[in-house]
């Protein structure tokens, strides 16, 4: 046999094990060359694979290696775990429908009969994991969901729903009925069970919170559900040292009074660290699990020693490894942490991280400083219009709005939400900061169209280039592969030799040079 077909024997292979794992013998086709091509495109794929091979066949397979759905339903029988039931279910939800009768206990046995009954028993158990996860696939809508939407809205507070950037990320700007809602919910989250359940139960309690505390909602004019997602779960895989996948798992595992203690410290910028350990869960019944893994957040204030919470996280282990199966066919959707965190770096002080993550929770609530509408107003007076990532805000519009006027904060906000990266947004209404000091002094223009994301790159080259002039090493110098921003930048206190301020005001100085009055900046 020639090099060729062998070549095009494996690709064939790899393809049909890639689909189904089938049984029957491999065929060969004209054109191997094309099919080297194709096996050398899926090599991730195939290392992948040989790791991830064993799992494959832990379903039940019918004579054409497709998933045995009769004998899947046989094993829904016979289990008396709940999460192995909820898996199954899952599964015969996805390749089946939520109408498929089952014929398990007779006629009329459907799906979403079965998820009801399995809903009933996962609440009676408090289960909090398997009561989400049903509820994401019944399509349950929230208690009180359209009440505490309006309740924001009556705040004079926007909200999205979904992940950036837009499309996708869906704006709530009035009121609309619960299963308008609710559907818009589901659009946005693009059939991601887990992000859609979540949206709802953050919805209605951020709701409840800005009725008890408005004041921490102070100076977030858009609340976005979905970043203040990715945000809890970047918190809890970057303080309990897990994968994004295990974070989500304990997320969706926590009570609801867990979780809202665990938004309320987001949004007030509370520190909080983990402390692990291994808990007997109890044998309460035959159908819970016997062991389950516990690990408590303790939240200090501004790194304090003591703690003010106890959050317990139980993750769940159950005997049918669904994650692995189907390379993630069935799988729970996850919800991805941020990138970019400086764990991985040299550890040299406690406060490491600190203001990395302060940007990143200022930017995902859109939280901005005092007068900053006002400012960004002020500053359209003196340029022709603020540019970032390609999208203007012109200076039009001062003609047409007042500077407290909401609807001037709602086209501010509009062009800030172009940015998908929370701590890479901050860094850019830092940068409008330092543009309005210029524009409240005696300088006649700014310019023309004023590149506001430049301004933040030329900081972000000098900072570069300082640090590593005092020898810092290149790894502790990573820039951000999607912003190009330094990433220790991100983590620099504002003020200081080395702070992000001193080197936003360099760039702005050396960006308008042309426009400022002799001697009015001095760089050095």
């Amino acid at each position: 046999m020639s090099v060729c077909a062998e070549v095009d024997d494996l690709a064939v292979y790899l393809d049909q094990l890639l689909a189904v794992p089938q049984q029957r013998a491999i065929s060969t086709n004209a054109g191997g060359l094309s099919r080297f091509r194709a096996a050398a495109r899926k090599t991730c794929e195939m290392v992948s694979l040989v790791c991830g091979a064993p799992e494959l066949l832990n379903l039940p397979r019918d004579m054409n290696g497709r998933v045995d759905h009769a004998s899947l339903v046989q094993m829904l029988k016979q289990s008396l775990n709940l999460q192995d039931q909820a898996d199954i279910l899952y599964i015969l939800f996805k390749d089946k429908g939520m109408d498929w009768d089952t014929k398990l206990h007779g006629k009329g046995w459907s799906v979403r009969r079965l998820l009801s009954e399995l809903y009933e028993k996962a609440g009676s158990l408090k289960h909090w994991g398997l009561i989400r996860m049903i509820c994401g696939m019944l399509r349950k809508k929230v208690e009180e969901l359209d009440a505490a939407c309006s309740d924001l809205l009556i705040h004079q507070k926007h909200l999205t729903v979904g992940l950036p950037p837009e499309p996708r990320e869906k704006t709530i700007s009035a009121p609309m009925p619960p299963d308008k809602l609710a559907k818009l919910i589901d659009e946005a989250s693009e059939n991601n069970l887990t992000i859609a359940i979540l949206t709802q139960e953050i919805m209605v309690f951020l709701g409840m919170s800005i009725r008890s505390q408005p004041k921490i909602f102070s100076e977030m004019f858009r609340l976005r559900i979905g970043l203040i997602l990715q945000v809890m779960v970047t918190e809890l895989a970057e303080s309990l040292k897990c994968s994004g996948e295990e974070a989500t798992e304990n997320l969706m595992n926590m009570s609801p009074s867990e979780m809202k203690n665990l938004l309320l410290h987001i949004l007030t910028g509370k520190e909080f660290g983990v402390q692990k350990s291994v808990r007997s869960a109890g044998n309460i019944t035959s159908t819970v699990d016997s062991h389950a893994r516990r690990k408590s957040i303790s939240t200090n204030s501004e790194v304090s020693s003591k703690t003010v919470d106890d959050i317990k996280l139980a993750a769940s282990v159950h005997s049918l490894d669904i994650g692995n199966i189907e390379s993630g066919r069935y799988r729970l959707p996850v919800i991805e942490s941020f990138q970019g965190s400086l764990g991985a770096m040299l550890v040299r002080d406690s406060r490491q991280g600190q203001w990395l993550r302060r940007r990143r929770l200022d930017g995902a609530l859109n939280r901005v400083p005092v007068g900053f509408y006002q400012n960004v107003w002020k500053i359209l007076q003196k340029c022709h219009g603020l540019s970032i990532e390609g999208f203007v805000l012109p200076s039009s519009t001062t003609r047409e709005m007042t500077p407290g006027e909401l609807k001037f904060a709602v086209q501010v906000e509009g062009v800030l939400n172009r940015v998908a990266q929370p701590e890479y947004r901050q860094l850019l209404v830092e940068a409008i900061l330092v543009l309005s000091v210029l524009a409240e002094v005696d300088v006649h223009s700014l310019g023309a169209v004023v590149q506001v994301e430049n301004i933040v790159h030329l900081a972000s080259d000098m900072f570069h280039r300082d640090q590593k002039d005092l020898g810092a090493d290149e790894s502790f110098l990573e820039k951000d592969h999607v912003t190009g921003i330094c990433r220790l930048l991100y983590d620099s206190a504002p003020s200081g030799r080395f702070g992000s301020m001193t080197y936003l005001s360099k760039a702005v100085a050396r960006y308008l040079d042309d426009f400022l009055p002799a001697g009015a900046c001095s760089l050095q």
